[in-house]
């Protein structure tokens, strides 16, 4: 059983290298390709490329992005504006990539006046926008020189037509901005099942969103077996189908490997129930 659970260990770490699916530093002056912005009702919008310093980031030891970054400057822009920008990237097919889990990664500061000023970010979940991180007070000390990074697991959100929005809010009040440095999204893939691709074995969805796991062959499938991470079997059926529903509704929500035999062939992959 030890083997065992050490061959489990070492497929699952091994399957979690993570992919970079987008990625965008900002440091060109215009607005990158598929991206999308709105203008405030003042004019004022995003400036792309932004390299000086952040607006009331501090005197002696501002922050700035060296090889730029996107800023949204709510101070030029005036008072007696309330100012709203967003900022929206290409969708991408994520269940098209086979991604399991995706995260988001945000290199940002934010600096408010009085408490006011908001950032958001939200995304897309293939049928309304999700928020995933409000932000309302200074992301760092004046004078600092820093910037935050924050990660996001947005794996719950995969759609075949995810996205990112980053949002700018003034509340009506004339403050210091945005700065964004760098966005990524980056995310664990399902890979083909190795051992089935010959009789065309699919399974469906990943994530387990239903407490449903569908897995369908041009052979019939004779045993599923289901691991935790530590190499525990947790299911065990023999469906001698060409296609089997594998109830998840007992298991707790997490990642697990799935051993598959057909005929003499076995393979072995990763699934998230949600």
């Amino acid at each position: 059983m030890k083997k065992l659970n050490y061959i489990y260990i070492v497929f699952f770490m091994s399957f979690m290298a993570n992919a970079q699916l987008q990625e965008e530093n900002f440091n060109a002056s215009s607005l990158p390709d598929g991206w999308s912005m709105t203008q405030a009702e003042s004019g004022h919008s995003w400036k792309f490329g932004y390299t000086s310093n952040l607006k009331g980031s501090g005197m002696q030891n501002p922050t700035s992005f060296q090889s730029g970054g996107v800023v949204f400057n709510d101070y030029a822009a005036g008072d007696f504006n309330h100012n709203v920008v967003s900022l929206t990237s290409p969708s991408i097919d994520l269940i098209k990539e086979s991604v399991a889990e995706a995260n988001l990664e945000i290199v940002y500061n934010l600096r408010t006046f009085s408490s006011d000023g908001e950032f958001t970010v939200n995304v897309w979940d293939g049928a309304d926008w999700q928020n995933v991180l409000t932000v309302s007070n200074d992301t760092n000390e004046k004078n600092s020189g820093e910037s935050t990074t924050s990660t996001i697991d947005v794996s719950q959100y995969v759609n075949n037509e995810f996205k990112v929005k980053f949002t700018y809010d003034d509340e009506n009040s004339l403050t210091w901005g945005l700065g964004i440095d760098n966005y990524k999204l980056t995310g664990v893939k399902s890979s083909n099942v190795d051992g089935l691709e010959s009789i065309g074995f699919i399974y469906y969805p990943n994530p387990v969103n239903n407490d449903e796991l569908t897995l369908v062959s041009s052979d019939d499938i004779s045993v599923v077996n289901v691991f935790n991470t530590i190499g525990q079997l947790v299911i065990s059926e023999k469906p001698v189908a060409l296609e089997s529903k594998l109830n998840m509704r007992s298991l707790a929500v997490g990642a697990y490997v799935v051993q598959v035999t057909v005929g003499d062939k076995k393979g072995i992959f990763k699934v998230i129930k949600q």
